[in-house]
């Protein structure tokens, strides 16, 4: 039996980015955008590394990302003080409020993605994917 675990999951992550594109656009986000929504608003002053490092993303993402977000008034970027190489991201009043909006879009696409599974196949799903989400970090 094939198996073909990791295209199935490239599928899901890429129908979930477009998902969130179509969702978010009339806010001034891209599907890409959005996980740095609950990152940057939970977390005023993260970091570029520290964001790279939580969202999985290289740095050069990270970057361009976030200067989209900072031209389109979504956080401020500011040299740290305690380290000047280190740049710290804040979310403006504009994030704050779509934070709400990214939300309910991630719990929609969840809801629909997995309907039709009974309580215990999602619990199934849930601990094998965290397991290999685990075995992921560990090996890179």
């Amino acid at each position: 039996m094939r198996r073909y675990i990791m295209k199935n999951i490239s599928t899901i992550a890429r129908c979930a980015t477009l998902y969130r594109d179509e969702k978010l656009t009339a806010l001034g986000l891209n599907g890409y955008q959005a996980p740095y929504v609950p990152e940057i608003c939970n977390t005023p002053g993260i970091t570029q590394e520290q964001l790279a490092q939580r969202l999985h993303v290289n740095r050069s993402s990270i970057t361009r990302q976030l200067a989209l977000l900072e031209e389109n008034g979504f956080i401020l970027r500011q040299r740290s003080t305690e380290d000047r190489r280190s740049i710290e991201v804040y979310p403006t009043n504009k994030m704050v409020e779509a934070l709400p909006i990214v939300r309910d879009t991630f719990r929609r696409w969840r809801m629909e993605l997995t309907k039709g599974l009974t309580e215990e196949e999602l619990e199934l799903l849930e601990t094998l994917l965290e397991r290999l989400a685990n075995r992921a970090e560990e090996i890179r």
